[in-house]
């Protein structure tokens, strides 16, 4: 979550920097937890602002300058940018710009704000300005990279598309024209020969728009298919590339939201968006069409479409603000249930099964009552439309006719001019629709541009010939820190050689800042002060397949697929023969759990190895293990779930494949590390 650094960036925004809240979040490092008011200010003082926090009353809240950041309910941050007797004007980063009275505010606010004076220093700031360029600039490759380049790649499907749906809304004027000519031409002069003429001319227009809707629904079946399948791969290949601290800053939740937006996308390639789309781009066609045949209706019927058009944009965003509520409404409820459901275990264990149903009540009941406020909203903006339709509808049915009465129009110029304001009612009707979609269609490619801006991780050119085994470890002035703006380093000063073939022992308290060592040593974090080297070469250096093949990790809490036993333990060798992974299943004791269940090796150990132990889920690993070839072992704390038999036997194991091979590992258990060479004691970092 980043109110906080999304506040900022409207204030920011609002003195003319645009594009910089993707930079702000990664400068405040933000976390699950979001940032704090300190951080906050701390940025914005870098920026050319001064700032003061205050905690005050409500007496007090109109001395404050505006625009300011408040800390709102409990642990949120709004933007105020009006204050009156009885409004305040507040940004809500989840939900949008909205007006609420002064009780109401107040009721939320803790009290505390913090105010932003623009200072000279903030419109001479060269840094932020290009940066607000380079953020502008990486957006539009952002677009030609991964939108562009998809619609692309089937560009010629889609100009069909259009080009379909275009002789399909022409072949509907054409409707109107020929009941005018029956009305005008046929029955008022018992031309027979023409209408048999224009039975025909029905039967082929009929039959041409039956033809190209079934032509163009394939086609956009195949079109949104395609669109679908090749873009969210490229997003999915982007999102597991990307840099673990990315997925640090972000919850559960954050990316289910942004998964399921590809229903969203689709969405917008049915045919109806389609239709809407093209029906109102025709829609000066139409009026232009309808003043041709009478200017005064005309007139009325322009009016309509622009008083219509105001109504939508002014209640419009009432209208999303209670939608985008809802939407956080619902976030939360979901956070709730997984809460419950993925800790159920300990949730009966604590008998805590009320406590987890009243929370997840409550926040499902104020789910509903943004529903009901959306509803009511909803409701209101129909009835507006609804009656500014049947005005207008009564207006110009009724002077049409009296036109008609008085000679103005002929009966078919009536009958075709009321078919033709049909068409325009249908277009200024679809407008309300497509206003919506289209803004929360640009939220949604805000959610998904903000994973697309994150680097990947970085790859190098140097590949695993120039990491030859043996591989040397040697760690100089090793620093490193979560969060670069804190003060606090979680290693300190580390120096440390390792020789090829070494055992090496990790041990120290809770939080001493081992399992921090050997991730750095595992490339999970790349923002180190000081050098790794491997035979010479930095870590950082190296290619992402060069050190994927170095090391082999085991961590404490070892995650198993929803996939079969057989296939958990190839992920360890991918090419592994179906003889080698019995073996490493063999080495690794897990025969009695293959032989004990009758599906064998296809055994489907559930969601996470839910149907596993923890024991049976970390020798799982140590297959994986033993299915590879490694250069450097890191176990983390990796025989804690196991008794003490089958640890011995398992690390003895270990150490008979690999003991040409440097293995390192962080054990609670001395016993573990009874033929270590050397064992690291780690305090504080």
């Amino acid at each position: 979550m980043d109110c906080g650094t999304t506040a900022l960036a409207m204030i920011l925004k609002s003195y003319g920097f645009f594009n910089v809240r993707h930079f702000l979040s990664q400068e405040a490092e933000v976390t699950t937890e979001g940032v704090d008011l300190y951080t906050i200010s701390e940025l914005a003082e870098g920026f050319g602002f001064e700032t003061d926090g205050y905690q005050m009353g409500d007496d007090h809240l109109m001395e404050v300058q505006l625009p300011c950041i408040a800390h709102y309910e409990g642990n949120h941050f709004v933007v105020v940018y009006r204050i009156t007797k009885d409004k305040v004007c507040i940004a809500d980063p989840g939900v949008g710009k909205y007006t609420l009275d002064r009780e109401g505010f107040e009721k939320k606010w803790n009290g505390i704000i913090l105010a932003l004076n623009p200072g000279p220093e903030l419109f001479q700031h060269n840094e932020l300005t290009e940066l607000a360029r380079e953020m502008r600039e990486r957006r539009q490759g952002i677009w030609k990279a991964y939108y562009l380049s998809t619609l692309r790649a089937s560009c010629g499907l889609l100009l069909r598309i259009f080009g379909i749906t275009l002789l399909l809304l022409q072949l509907t004027l054409v409707l109107p024209f020929i009941t005018q000519i029956i009305l005008d031409e046929v029955l008022v002069n018992q031309n027979l020969r023409l209408l048999y003429a224009i039975l025909l001319a029905l039967l082929l227009v009929f039959g041409s728009q039956v033809l190209l809707s079934y032509g163009r629904n394939v086609w956009l079946a195949d079109f949104r298919v395609a669109f679908e399948r090749n873009f969210f791969s490229k997003f999915f290949d982007h999102l597991i590339h990307l840099q673990q601290s990315y997925f640090d800053r972000h919850s559960r939740e954050d990316f289910i939201t942004r998964f399921g937006d590809n229903v969203k996308i689709r969405n917008a390639m049915n045919p109806t968006v389609l239709e809407s789309l093209i029906d109102f781009a025709f829609l000066p066609l139409y009026l232009l069409v309808l003043f041709l045949f009478n200017v005064q209706l005309s007139l009325v019927v322009l009016a309509f479409v622009i008083v219509y058009m105001v109504v939508i944009v002014s209640l419009s965003r009432k209208v999303i603000h209670l939608e985008n509520r809802v939407f956080t409404a619902k976030n939360k409820t979901l956070a709730k249930f997984l809460d419950a459901l993925l800790g159920i275990q300990s949730v009966q264990l604590l008998g805590i099964e009320k406590l987890q149903f009243w929370q997840w009540k409550n926040s499902y009941t104020r789910g509903l009552n943004q529903v009901v406020d959306a509803s009511k909203m909803q409701i209101t903006l129909n009835t507006w439309l609804n009656t500014l339709i049947f005005a207008v509808q009564m207006v110009i049915y009724w002077l049409g006719a009296f036109y008609t009465f008085q000679g103005q129009l002929s009966i078919g110029s009536y009958i075709a001019y009321t078919t033709l304001f049909t068409l325009v009612l249908r277009a200024t009707q679809n407008l309300r629709q497509l206003w919506f979609f289209f803004t929360e269609l640009t939220v949604t490619f805000d959610r998904l541009n903000d994973v697309f801006a994150e680097p990947r991780r970085p790859r190098s050119s140097v590949g695993k010939a120039d990491l030859e085994s043996p591989v040397a470890i040697r760690m100089q002035d090793l620093r490193f820190k979560y969060r670069p703006r804190d003060d606090h380093y979680n290693l300190k000063d580390v120096n440390l050689s390792i020789a090829p073939g070494e055992f090496v022992g990790i041990v120290g308290r809770n939080g001493s800042g081992k399992t921090t060592l050997v991730k750095l040593l595992a490339n999970f974090y790349s923002e180190y002060e000081g050098e790794i080297l491997l035979n010479g070469t930095e870590l950082r250096q190296l290619s992402q397949r060069a050190w994927q093949r170095t090391f082999s990790f085991i961590p404490q809490d070892v995650y198993l697929f929803d996939a079969s036993l057989k296939q958990n333990i190839a992920f360890g060798n991918p090419n592994a023969t179906d003889e080698e992974i019995f073996a490493a299943a063999e080495k690794a004791d897990l025969v009695g759990l293959v032989q004990k269940n009758f599906t064998g090796f296809n055994l489907m150990i559930g969601e996470t190895g839910v149907n596993l132990s923890g024991g049976e889920r970390l020798k799982v690993a140590f297959a994986r293990l033993f299915l590879s070839n490694p250069d450097i072992i890191i176990l983390d704390e990796a025989s804690s779930a196991l008794d003490v038999e089958t640890e011995r036997l398992l690390m003895d194991r270990v150490h008979e494949q690999f003991h040409d091979k440097t293995i390192i590992s962080i054990a609670h258990r001395l016993h573990t590390l009874r033929t270590a060479d050397k064992i690291l004691v780690m305090d504080q970092g």
